[in-house]
């Protein structure tokens, strides 16, 4: 039976990966609650603040979030030691996340792009069912995506986490000094034959 410390760890890697793909999935699908809404698909209303400005970044950070996890997670998720309750048991946790996320990037877009928050229903983009409707659907593709390719993307992980201690070590290694060496002395053993003569023979000396 799990100790405490396990417990612990475990959920703090469950809440690490919920908050990850929560994120992911707000950044997917506020953008297509926005463009149906700007469109005119729910009629005249001003659903939105007619920006989406909070997306790109919100992105950013979901990956990086869902990066930290499986540098941190890679092995235990090859174990099988992660998730053995299922994803289908997070979504609600997720979802939470979700739309707390939606109402944290979608306020600070609100204050950078107008100085000051809008309407109350507008950080939803749209109708309430309908976009907590989108929002749910999303959750579900993302979580189960990431969630069906955790293993593959474990193992690419910690490839990629080899090669990049591989560069390190070697660009560590290349710094170092050369050991000093002395001239290089070349020695001739042998003498080569001349294979022609250079020059005319001297006449001889003529004795007096």
């Amino acid at each position: 039976m799990p100790g405490k410390t396990e417990l612990l760890t475990l959920s703090r890697s469950r809440f690490g990966f919920c908050l990850a793909v929560a994120v992911i999935a707000a950044a997917v699908a506020d953008p297509i609650v926005e463009f149906s809404a700007n469109a005119g698909w729910f009629g005249s209303t001003a659903f939105t603040d007619h920006s989406n400005l909070d997306v790109f970044p919100a992105l950013i950070l979901g990956v990086a979030l869902m990066a930290l996890y499986f540098v941190r997670r890679s092995r235990a998720i090859l174990a099988g030691r992660t998730m053995s309750t299922g994803i289908a048991v997070m979504i609600p946790a997720i979802f939470v996340l979700q739309m707390a996320t939606l109402y944290v990037m979608e306020t600070l877009e609100q204050l950078v792009v107008w100085g000051h928050p809008l309407a109350a229903g507008v950080w939803l983009g749209g109708p309430l069912l309908v976009s907590m409707a989108v929002h749910a659907a999303v959750c579900s593709v993302v979580a189960f995506v990431i969630a069906r390719s955790r293993r593959r993307l474990a193992a690419t992980t910690l490839r990629v986490i080899r090669l990049v201690h591989a560069l390190v070590t070697f660009a560590a290694t290349s710094e170092k000094p050369l050991a000093a060496r002395g001239p290089a002395r070349v020695c001739i053993k042998e003498l080569l034959p001349v294979i022609c003569a250079i020059g005319k023979r001297a006449p001889p000396i003529v004795a007096g």
